[in-house]
């Protein structure tokens, strides 16, 4: 299957993730099952991306820049970067 790509950045990550690695650090193997999760949502995330011919160029660029500020947001929230 190829992925066709966008210029969107880093994959936004789960607040609950952003969270976990903010107290227990990024090295902290009770992250695992987290990483596990977040991984699986985001290949899911792209499958459906890929597979959904039905969403314009602008609809797809909005859903990213909203996942993008979602996630600006909660990095912020959590004191990250």
């Amino acid at each position: 299957m190829t992925i066709p790509t966008e210029p969107i950045g880093n994959i936004p990550r789960p607040l609950a993730l952003i969270e976990a690695v903010a107290s227990r650090g990024p090295m902290d193997p009770a992250l695992d099952s987290l990483l596990d999760e977040a991984i699986r949502d985001t290949i899911a995330r792209v499958e459906a991306f890929c597979d959904d011919t039905s969403t314009t160029r602008e609809t797809a660029f909005a859903k990213i820049r909203a996942r993008v500020l979602g996630t600006a947001l909660a990095s912020a929230s959590v004191g990250g970067d």
